[in-house]
């Protein structure tokens, strides 16, 4: 036997220098019987116990696990570096056929060719972590108290104590070797992209952004709480490092670091075979060969070594190395060596129970029947104006007081039950069934397509949970119109005013207007959302103080939703003027015959009669709808749906 020095030592090994050194053994040796007699300072750091603890024999064959099982962990090491041995081999026989086969045949070359690829896919399968060696620490957590993005990127940027290559380079390694964000990766993201393998790798590219965004933000709150960053390392090694590739890519990661811990770095090294390593050497196509796979992570030619002139781990082959160019990034999206870190978290809706629906239509039912019932006045000036043009032609002031001067203030509250009762049902099918819908459909397409088409989905589930409330709206407003059309009417109660209007022309009259109503209140409903989502995002990106409180908040929901209610009616106006005017007239015409009567009585301009009183309806309506709804889902305890992803280190 002979005595040789470590390959990498530390400058505290010195001190260490009689038990720096290892026994080597002959070949025919077991190389894991060598691991039970190994100097007690050169035991892993995960493995270290107290100095009371420590036997005071030089060599100890005691570790902080059982005998049998570190035997067993021995023989599994020796039979996997046996595999790695054989694979090599194969691989080294696959490239030199490989290099004769090319001056031979077409057929040939692809023999060899196949046959190389399948020795590089044997060598990569022999280094992939095994289910032993995964542990899950990621998990979906809800929204609540997590500071928006702006704030936590801002701080993010302000202190730079996790160095961007190493936040990169170890989310690579969170999805090679945690179980929990293996699954999501290969589950949630993989089956989500779709398109060309550039378009892919681009899209991947981005997902993988803001899960490296998602690191930084734990790895911050890690910190935030009083804990050291040897603490990740340490944690990492017990849940990951079953194996010396796993050490090597921790090892690896850590070097990246600022201030790194160099004792631990190099005990960590000090658990890996030094034979058979390659001279390390700088790739121009490194970063190009990253920025294909998030989930690649870097060559068995890269290792740490100690670096006496700056003293440091560094890796050698990264010292000139750049980031990958190929994408452009808008601002707040910072990209290294090892690939890009996104300006915002993971995140995702969190799935709706039953629980959640109710709530849902408790909080519209709520919103929709008070708010209508306010505007009860306006909702009359408009419907007059619309069946009785002459008469209601100065406006909504003037015409408000010739009808309290003809009929009396009353008469400005006519048809006030089935407008609270139409609306009220308005509200209960609304609001859950456009949550429902735009869940649905969004979770269809895909993240790729719904990120894409947004808007034509978001339009969609609007119309679709407004189709649903049409079937209840249709005869409330029927009869609501009758009402304040006819002055015969007006006196009499909901029940007698709908049996009436049976009696003279059938039970199907609470339904002529239903196409005309899906027209109305389908082109009403998709503005509606849709105007309130995209002008509620535009006014908090304008101004993101705007989202640090709740009143605030409710001020942004109370504006976009006046918007979101002119911009609905100046859409849905035509339609809600035919309809009054079917409903005024009585009878069974249909919506075109309807129509052409506008057009001939008061021309292409008729349509919009009554659009200033039903915008001022509308704005207040609307705005009223989406400020007692999110009040009422506060009170309900219905928050923030969206949850985001978090890692538990």
């Amino acid at each position: 036997m002979r005595r040789v020095r470590l390959q990498v030592a530390a400058p505290w090994a010195s001190q260490h220098c009689e038990n720096a050194a290892v026994v080597v053994r002959p070949r025919e040796a077991t190389d894991f019987s060598s691991r039970l007699v190994a100097p007690t300072t050169l035991l892993p750091f995960w493995q270290r116990r107290p100095a009371a603890e420590v036997s005071s024999s030089r060599w100890s064959n005691s570790a902080s696990v059982p005998l049998v099982v570190t035997v067993a962990a021995g023989i599994s090491s020796y039979r996997r570096q046996q595999r790695v041995r054989c694979s090599r081999i194969v691989l080294g026989a696959a490239l030199d056929k490989a290099r004769k086969g090319t001056e031979g045949s077409t057929s040939k070359r692809r023999k060899a060719l196949a046959a190389l690829a399948a020795a590089l896919g044997l060598v990569a399968l022999e280094q992939q972590p095994t289910l032993a060696e995964a542990t899950v620490s990621i998990s979906w957590q809800p929204m609540e108290g997590v500071p928006e993005e702006a704030a936590v990127f801002e701080q993010i940027e302000s202190n730079p104590e996790w160095s961007l290559d190493f936040i990169v380079y170890f989310a690579r390694i969170l999805l090679n070797y945690d179980t929990g964000a293996k699954k999501w990766w290969q589950t949630e993201v993989l089956p989500s992209v779709r398109g060309s393998k550039e378009a892919v790798s681009a899209q991947l590219r981005r997902r993988f952004a803001n899960f490296a965004a998602t690191v930084e933000f734990s790895l911050r709150q890690y910190i935030k709480k009083g804990r050291r960053k040897s603490g990740v390392l340490k944690n990492c090694v017990q849940r990951y490092g079953n194996s010396e590739e796993s050490r090597r890519q921790l090892a690896l990661a850590f070097t990246l670091l600022e201030d790194q811990p160099l004792e631990l770095i190099g005990d960590l090294l000090g658990t890996l075979s030094t034979g058979g390593r390659l001279q390390a050497l700088f790739s121009p196509a490194l970063p190009d060969y990253l920025a294909m796979d998030p989930q690649r992570l870097l060559p068995s030619t890269q290792y740490p070594i100690w670096d006496g002139g700056v003293n440091r781990w560094v890796i050698p082959g990264l010292r000139n190395a750049r980031p990958y160019s190929g994408d452009a990034w808008q601002d707040g999206v910072k990209t290294g060596v090892f690939g890009p870190r996104g300006d915002e978290v993971v995140y995702k809706e969190r799935p709706l129970g039953v629980n959640d629906y109710a709530l849902f239509a408790l909080s519209g039912a709520a919103g929709c029947s008070f708010t209508h019932s306010l505007v009860i006045p306006l909702d009359v000036v408009k419907t007059r104006a619309q069946t009785e043009p002459e008469k209601y032609k100065d406006g909504l002031l003037a015409g408000a007081l010739t009808i309290q001067r003809n009929e009396g203030l009353q008469a400005l509250t006519l048809g006030w039950e089935p407008t609270i009762l139409g609306y009220l049902w308005y509200g209960v099918t609304v609001y859950p069934g456009y949550e429902f819908f735009k869940r649905a459909f969004l979770a269809l397409a895909g993240p790729t397509l719904a990120e894409q088409f947004r808007a034509p989905l978001v339009l969609l589930a609007g119309a679709a949970a407004t189709v649903i409330a049409c079937f209840g709206v249709c005869p409330a407003e029927a009869c609501r119109i009758r009402m304040v059309a006819d002055l015969n009417m007006g006196s009499k109660r909901l029940s007698e005013v709908c049996s009436v209007m049976i009696a003279q022309d059938g039970i199907g009259v609470l339904y002529d207007g239903l196409s005309t109503i899906l027209v109305r209140q389908v082109l009403f409903g998709m503005m509606k959302f849709l105007v309130f989502d995209y002008f509620a995002d535009f006014v908090l990106d304008l101004f993101p103080i705007l989202a640090e409180s709740i009143e605030t908040q409710l001020l942004v929901s109370l504006v976009s939703g006046a918007v979101a209610g002119v911009a609905a009616s100046i859409v849905s106006q035509p339609a809600d003027t035919v309809l009054s005017r079917m409903n005024r007239e009585g009878g069974r015409k249909s919506f075109l015959e309807v129509g052409g009567d506008v057009f001939r009585d008061s021309g292409f301009e008729g349509f919009f009669l009554g659009l200033g009183s039903r915008c001022v309806w509308a704005g207040c309506i609307i705005s009223g709808q989406f400020l007692l709804y999110d009040i009422c889902k506060s009170l309900l305890g219905v928050k923030d749906l969206r949850v985001f992803l978090d890692v538990q280190l």
